[in-house]
């Protein structure tokens, strides 16, 4: 793996530090054997050829020639190709830099970009990148900076609001740990004072870092995590509400109707009365 310091000043007037890791071209025919994983860093990963089905934080996203998705440090993702046809992509990954799709500020797993208006561009600076970052000639370090900054960029003037690039906060790590095992953990108990044992964090810090990271608290997240889950259980099975609340976690049924209403608008009985309208079947 090849590691090439840079500083972009080219998306706003902070710089930032960062390091070219790989450029990477895959070719598949039918051989892909993709498992759910996360990197560190960042990474680029644009569509040459075929379609591909990629599934991060639980979010599927289909992607088509010309698609880059940028995949922040940390986010767990994985993809599958759509259908049987062949498959080409390259990926780059970079280190000490974090995406942020739609400038708000909030944590976001990835950002997707169309770029098949500019595709021509795009396509021959990576063909730059690949060939500097193989050949390693005179100057491919320098070659290879300007390949990437190029892109991003192209990508900015595509996308003016829709991408900001900044480094990542200090906490991006922890609450991106913290988040994954709230998705895998949320039908148990957990406390706020549990988080912050394994993230090792102060738990008021956390709280505080957790919703500059994902836009809402630690336990707001986990009680949208159980509702969501809820629903899907009130809309395809016949189980009582009472086993459904302790199913996904909450540890009595009034908390859970309570949060459950907050959440959608009506009560765990009128959501799978309206669901079930709606699918014309009869309670």
């Amino acid at each position: 793996m090849s590691n090439i310091p840079f500083t972009l000043r080219t998306l706003g007037s902070n710089s930032v530090s960062a390091s070219l890791l790989y450029a990477s071209s895959s070719h598949y025919e039918g051989d892909w054997n993709g498992a759910p994983h996360s990197h560190s860093f960042a990474e680029f990963f644009y569509v040459l050829r075929g379609e591909i089905d990629f599934l991060s934080e639980g979010e599927s996203h289909s992607l088509r020639e010309d698609d880059l998705i940028v995949i922040n440090p940390d986010a767990g993702h994985t993809e599958q190709p759509h259908g049987t046809g062949i498959v080409e992509y390259v990926s780059v990954g970079v280190e000490g830099i974090y995406l942020d799709p739609s400038g708000s500020g909030t944590w976001s797993s990835c950002g997707i970009f169309h770029c098949r208006t500019i595709r021509s561009e795009i396509r021959f600076f990576l063909r730059l990148l690949l060939t500097e970052m193989e050949t390693q000639q005179p100057y491919y370090e320098k070659l290879s900076q300007y390949a990437f900054q190029s892109i991003l960029l192209l990508i900015k003037r595509l996308h003016p609001q829709e991408l900001s690039i900044h480094a990542p906060k200090r906490t991006a790590r922890e609450c991106s740990a913290v988040k994954r095992y709230i998705d895998d953990n949320f039908r148990h108990p957990i406390s706020l004072d549990h988080l912050a044992e394994i993230s090792r964090l102060n738990k008021y810090y956390l709280a505080h870092a957790f919703r500059e990271y994902i836009g809402m608290s630690p336990i707001n997240y986990l009680n949208a995590r159980r509702v969501e889950e809820a629903c899907a259980l009130l809309r395809d099975t016949s189980h009582p509400i009472s086993q459904i609340a302790g199913t996904v976690g909450f540890s009595s049924q009034s908390y859970f109707a309570q949060v459950f209403q907050k959440a959608v608008g009506e009560s765990p009985g009128e959501y799978r009365k309206r669901i079930r309208r709606e699918q014309g079947t009869k309670e």
